[in-house]
């Protein structure tokens, strides 16, 4: 009977990497983590406005998470590189589910205050900037070379289910048993993951023989991203979606208040719609497999999240914005699935975490780039800020995607 769902399994193409044993159990590992994940900055973020009732502070644990964490990125590639990456993310997952647990279990005793959290947040900053390339870098050592699409889309894909799902499920367990328990079940989802990751076998993952010195490995990776043009081009787009068009994330809140005049729900549902455009793209990508147009696909997602951010920064029509901001998640994520399948495929297996911790960098420039972006909407407007950004950002695609032959000539 195992055969035979093996074999069904096979046969859809939009799922065909799952049929890979250790991709299966990745991916339902990933169910775990991406729920939690998703989990996890509300419940904090929460339990900080319980606290101090003051969204500056909230701001404030969210950059005390992001500096490290982007901080974190690099270093994080380079360790990819240099262990085994499943035993990494296992046990910095488990890392991550203490430090929850810590927080949970200061709250039920009602101890918590805001130093433990910034505390917390740095940590889990760090901690999760370090494993996250080699989240992304372990998916081809589970999959075949033909694969690589599908599972790095069916990946992108279960991420945003946890972004869909996550939050609206801590916020139904705060209101219903309180804070300290949705963060006990936060920590219940990071266990899933862990023992999942677990049970793999057979996973080969270091693709450096031997230990070299950091600052060398950091140098190489750089120079591989000057020498290459495709690393070079991959690596500016996603700094120029990160901190151009990303940060938009950031600053929504601000923008469905001041322009789209909604409260907190209203501006949960933008998110979430964002987030099922996010997982609609990521399905269709997943159900082309190994299409030899990546590189056009590429572009049109860029491209496709550019101009409905651009049109959604000039809309104050709320059922509009919906719509855009749909086109605009489907946008978001496609470019980052295709832009991490390009470069795994055009990167050496040994300096493949590095590259995706350059290309992470990128996308989490957004920590960074809502700032300006919320500076610019507060004294200009927000047509200017989310517009102009996304326009400047368009500017780098048609530099970098278009005007250079090099991604148009791409063939992986």
């Amino acid at each position: 009977m195992a055969s035979r769902l093996a074999e069904r399994v096979t046969s859809l193409q939009a799922v065909s990497a799952l049929r890979h044993r250790n991709f299966r159990l990745y991916w339902f590992s990933g169910m775990g983590q991406s729920a939690a994940l998703g989990m996890q900055f509300l419940i904090l973020g929460w339990l900080v406005l319980e606290l101090t009732d003051s969204p500056a502070q909230l701001g404030l644990v969210v950059a005390i998470y992001g500096v490290p964490n982007l901080a974190m990125l690099m270093f994080g590639g380079i360790v990819a590189d240099r262990l085994d990456r499943r035993w990494m993310l296992f046990y910095s997952r488990l890392i991550v589910t203490a430090l929850i647990v810590l927080a949970a279990t200061l709250t039920l005793y009602q101890v918590i205050n805001i130093w433990y959290i910034y505390v917390i947040a740095f940590a889990l900053g760090t901690i999760q900037g370090l494993n996250m390339p080699a989240q992304m870098a372990i998916v081809p050592d589970l999959v075949e070379e033909g694969d690589i699409l599908n599972a790095t889309s069916l990946n992108m894909a279960v991420f945003n289910a946890g972004r869909i799902m996550g939050p609206s499920v801590a916020g139904w367990i705060i209101q219903q048993v309180g804070i300290d328990y949705a963060l006990y079940f936060n920590a219940f989802c990071y266990v899933i993951s862990c023992v999942l990751l677990f049970i793999m076998t057979g996973v080969n993952s270091r693709a450096q023989a031997e230990p070299t010195n950091i600052a060398r490995d950091f140098a190489d990776g750089i120079r591989f991203v000057i020498s290459t043009p495709i690393a070079y081009t991959m690596v500016g787009l996603s700094f120029a979606f990160g901190f151009f068009g990303a940060a938009y994330v950031q600053v929504l809140p601000a923008f469905g208040k001041e322009v789209l005049e909604l409260n907190a729900d209203g501006v949960g549902i933008l998110l979430t719609v964002a987030g099922l455009g996010s997982l609609v793209g990521n399905m269709f990508l997943a159900s082309l497999g190994n299409t030899p147009h990546k590189n056009w696909l590429l572009l049109g997602m860029i491209i496709l999240f550019g101009v409905t951010l651009f049109l959604f920064a000039l809309t104050s029509v709320y059922a509009l914005s919906l719509i855009l901001l749909f086109f605009t998640g489907v946008g978001f994520t496609g470019f980052i699935s295709m832009g991490t399948t390009v470069l795994q495929l055009s990167t050496p297996p040994e300096l493949r975490g590095r590259m995706m911790s350059l290309w992470l960098i990128g996308a989490a420039l957004h920590y960074i780039g809502a700032w300006p972006l919320g500076a610019v909407g507060e004294y200009m407007g927000w047509a200017v800020s989310l517009g102009g950004g996304a326009l400047i950002m368009l500017l780098f695609v048609l530099w970098l995607g278009i005007l250079r032959p090099t991604l148009r000539q791409l063939r992986v």
